[in-house]
């Protein structure tokens, strides 16, 4: 069951990862992907074993709960990482300004978010570890 589970989360996180990829393709850089492969995967895995199964098993998995926790986690990752470009010469110096403004709480806010990923990260697997401990 613990194989088969965790297989089942890393086939969906890998599916929902790539198509965020895809449909993100032109906003920005491409960094952190290992990172939002990582809360998929374990939000897939987490959530997948602790909902109530939903259809049919395939292999004795019941794969539509696993696939329904990844979309639902790629949909919220991808809500909160759109930006829309600049249209203009003025919008573009307005960002820049912005950009200048939050340059000196990059350090603070670079902390803050890698402590809440390593503390989710942590939920998560904690989480998968308790399902398999009944």
């Amino acid at each position: 069951m613990f194989i088969s589970d965790a297989i089942a989360a890393f086939l969906v996180a890998i599916i929902v990862s790539a198509l965020y990829v895809l449909f993100t393709k032109r906003r920005g850089r491409r960094t952190g992907i290992i990172w939002l492969f990582l809360i998929v995967f374990l939000a897939t895995w987490s959530g997948g074993v602790w909902l109530k199964p939903i259809g049919p098993a395939l292999w004795g998995i019941h794969w539509l709960s696993f696939l329904f926790v990844g979309i639902v986690v790629g949909l919220i990752m991808a809500v909160f990482s759109y930006q829309k470009p600049p249209m203009g010469r003025q919008e573009t110096l307005a960002m820049l300004e912005r950009m200048e403004e939050r340059e000196m709480l990059r350090e603070a806010t670079y902390i803050t978010l890698s402590l809440f990923v390593w503390i989710l990260l942590i939920a998560l697997v904690v989480a998968v570890i308790l399902r398999y401990l009944d």
